[in-house]
């Protein structure tokens, strides 16, 4: 959790206006993320933070690219990342309905943490289904090892013949 700590914004001593920060993540930051599925990254992270009287904009632009495994092989697996994202952040109860741009923090708070966001940014950025694609002849990028593993285990499903009878079965009636 050290390493996350450089994602905190004091901002209760900050003047009204606008303030920039920078952040080059790596894979620190995803390994200090419990159940991250990105095990490298290469990332540029921009953040144009806009102190308001009773709120702030946060306008956040990451680029560069993180390395997840294969979801078929297991390899890894390179994805660029592009992202602009602007969110609100506003005071008020902690009971008051959030959004995806709009953030309620209560006036208690002084530093507002935003490695949540960036991960949940870069994580929903990434498909469902990672997998490498195909070559130009249209033969799978994935590990050829590893699929005729799986191939040659696929075949061999041993059923339990108590529930081979209910395949037998007649529902039509």
């Amino acid at each position: 959790m050290k390493y996350l700590k450089n994602f905190l914004i004091p901002f209760k001593g900050l003047n009204i206006g606008i303030h920039q920060y920078n952040w080059e993540i790596d894979k620190r930051f995803f390994e200090e993320i419990e159940n991250s599925g990105v095990y490298d990254a290469d990332l540029k992270t921009e953040l144009t933070f806009e102190k308001q009287e009773r709120m702030f904009v946060l306008q956040f632009a990451i680029a560069g690219s993180v390395t997840v495994k294969c979801d078929r092989c297991l390899d890894g697996l390179k994805y660029p990342v592009n992202i602009e994202q602007k969110v609100y952040v506003k005071f008020g109860e902690e009971d008051m309905d959030e959004t995806e741009e709009i953030i309620i923090i209560p006036e208690t708070d002084y530093q507002i943490d935003i490695s949540r966001l960036i991960y949940e940014f870069i994580e929903l950025s990434l498909p469902m289904q990672k997998v490498h694609g195909d070559d130009e002849s249209g033969k799978s990028r994935c590990n050829a090892e590893m699929i005729s593993k799986l191939n040659e285990h696929s075949g061999k499903r041993k059923t339990d013949p108590r529930w081979d009878k209910l395949k037998n079965l007649n529902l039509d009636n």
